[in-house]
């Protein structure tokens, strides 16, 4: 559904322009998206694949220390994405700082989820994936890729 790669700024308040073809997909949806943290950045789901992440994480036992840590990540941390008039988002100040978004971000399609990066985090992930390119490429045999 998404992919490709977008550099973009953020404003003083936070706001930043979705790119176009992002944009089109997602207001092509029934609902407004979601937006919540990953690990290193922070990523925007369309409502239909955020509602079967949310279901499958309130249907985990809450009593799995892990399984709480995800919860409070992915559930705890999200909010609904508004595109305004021009095509732009709000980024809460809480996902900016979780994401170390400054001014210079990315955003990266990766299939069902759109993720947005601190410019140089993406580049430092990049580079990591090229050094380990040999290794994670193992792992697609078992996906037939």
């Amino acid at each position: 559904m998404f992919w490709g790669c977008h550099d973009h700024v953020l404003d003083e308040k936070g706001r930043t322009s979705l790119p176009k073809d992002f944009r089109t997909l997602l207001s092509a949806q029934k609902h407004e998206p979601w937006i919540t943290g990953l690990p290193q950045c922070l990523a925007i789901l369309p409502s239909n694949e955020f509602d079967a992440l949310r279901q499958k994480l309130t249907a985990a036992s809450s009593t799995v220390d892990s399984i709480q840590r995800l919860q409070r990540l992915f559930l705890g941390m999200a909010v609904r994405c508004s595109v305004d008039k021009q095509g732009r988002i709000l980024i809460p100040p809480k996902l900016r700082k979780w994401a170390h978004l400054d001014r210079e971000i990315v955003f990266t399609g990766v299939g069902a989820r759109i993720e947005i990066w601190d410019h140089a985090r993406h580049e430092a992930e990049l580079e990591q994936t090229r050094i380990n390119y040999a290794d994670y490429t193992k792992d697609l045999k078992e996906y037939d890729l």
